[in-house]
């Protein structure tokens, strides 16, 4: 069995401490394969590794900027990881490209504890106004 089909199966077995070499194998190979960060981040996450796993999402979303999921799975990361700042930087440099995702952003429940803090709220005004 090849090792990515290995990965996928451990995976989806939710076996992710199992899973978490071979992916980190099939990212040494392939570091610019979008599916291999995103897989990299689910694992990441998976485990409670939330730092990691954002910046495996957000390197998936360097990669494919279409890849929104990659974003939103960063974002999410970001916020079980409790970093405000590293959220924040997302944030401004994403609406700096698409205002627009500002609503996205303001309608998701998990970030709703973020948009009590001063900076956050004045970039929501700063988009929403």
């Amino acid at each position: 069995m090849h090792i990515t089909e290995q990965y996928l199966t451990l995976a989806d077995q939710n076996r992710f401490a199992e899973a978490l070499p071979l992916i980190e194998e099939i990212v040494r190979l392939s570091p610019n394969m979008v599916t291999s960060q995103f897989n990299y981040g689910i694992c990441l996450a998976e485990l409670g590794r939330y730092q990691d796993a954002a910046r495996a999402f957000l390197r998936a979303y360097e990669l494919d900027p279409n890849h929104g999921g990659a974003l939103y799975r960063g974002c999410l990361a970001l916020a079980a990881a409790d970093d405000a700042p590293g959220l924040l930087a997302v944030f401004r440099r994403e609406l700096a490209w698409n205002p627009e995702m500002i609503e996205n952003f303001v309608r998701e429940e998990k970030f709703a504890r973020f948009w009590q803090i001063p900076d956050f709220m004045s970039l929501r005004d700063e988009y929403t106004a």
